[in-house]
């Protein structure tokens, strides 16, 4: 319904000239009563400066802020979100674009279906190769089937549903979540939701992401993080958020996840020495909680004597 107020919340630290067209694509969206919500997380660039005051010059439905120091992605991320008043909120990255129709489009799946707390879109991802070259890939959103179905399509794709379109009361008690988790944020806080919430999707709205091949390298000290902090998160998740009858088609696709993403896509084992590496470093979390664990007692006895 155009009734409804969108909330648009736009984190962006030296955006440059990208920025503009990502604004001028929100600003031609059909549906227009929205509000952008940009947060500054005090760039450096003159540019994004310029451009953020002169457009919400422009137009009164942009909000800016300006941060009077960097306070980290994940901050960003959420203090749109909490300043956010619509009935609806997304996020919109400042490099990206969206069909015209987009915010339109989630928001009739939206009204159209009162149990889902996510619209989601068809995504078109034009990705830039090392060698200069690009292709398109293409996300489909989620299937509006049951939840298997779209937790097995969620599981083959990258977090980018997050862009799509939340229930703002839904979004703002459960996006504290969110900042728990150092690594991989997105995919895991999805994870979650989908083990529980209903998502729907939509073709009609198309989300435009530009990404660059190999632009983000890890180390191979992040990537054990990575991988330590998706072992852990990933099946705690699906122990306790789904029914005892449920779990061993969650496990069944977590840990299938997991490979696939994470190990395999990663070349995280592609030399014996990594292999050699990881098994070492599982091996001394094991010992070392283990230890801990047994230790445990003493030190509560040793404390409880003390005082």
């Amino acid at each position: 319904m155009e009734s409804r107020l969108v909330s648009i919340g736009m984190p962006v630290y030296n955006g440059g000239e990208d920025l503009r067209r990502a604004l001028d694509s929100i600003l031609a969206q059909t549906h227009t009563n929205f509000e952008l919500i940009i947060s500054d997380n005090a760039s450096t660039d003159e540019l994004t400066k310029t451009l953020t005051e002169e457009y919400a010059r422009r137009d009164s439905r942009i909000r800016l802020t300006r941060q009077p120091h960097n306070q980290g992605i994940l901050a960003n991320f959420l203090w749109v979100v909490d300043q956010a008043r619509g009935d609806y909120f997304m996020w919109a990255a400042h490099d990206d674009t969206w069909s015209p129709n987009y915010v339109t489009s989630l928001a009739k799946s939206l009204d159209d279906a009162s149990d889902a707390v996510l619209a989601t879109p068809r995504t078109m991802i034009d990705v830039a190769t090392r060698t200069g070259g690009s292709f398109e890939k293409v996300i489909p959103p989620a299937p509006n089937g049951d939840r298997w179905q779209t937790l097995d399509l969620f599981l083959t794709i990258s977090g980018v549903w997050i862009y799509g379109l939340f229930r703002t009361d839904w979004i703002k008690k459960t996006s504290p979540e969110f900042g728990k988790y150092s690594v991989l944020g997105d995919h895991i806080w999805l994870y979650g939701m989908l083990l529980q919430e209903r998502v729907v999707g939509t073709e009609e709205a198309i989300y435009y992401r530009t990404q660059t091949q190999g632009k983000y390298v890890l180390s191979t000290r992040k990537k054990v993080e990575t991988l330590l902090g998706v072992l852990y998160h990933i099946p705690r998740l699906t122990w306790t958020r789904l029914p005892a009858s449920e779990r061993w088609q969650g496990f069944r696709r977590a840990f299938s996840f997991i490979y696939r993403r994470q190990i395999r896509q990663r070349n995280f084992l592609g030399t014996s020495l990594r292999i050699a590496k990881l098994t070492t470093l599982l091996t001394w979390f094991g010992i070392d909680a283990g230890i801990r664990r047994i230790l445990s007692p003493f030190r509560h006895a040793v404390a409880g004597r003390a005082h």
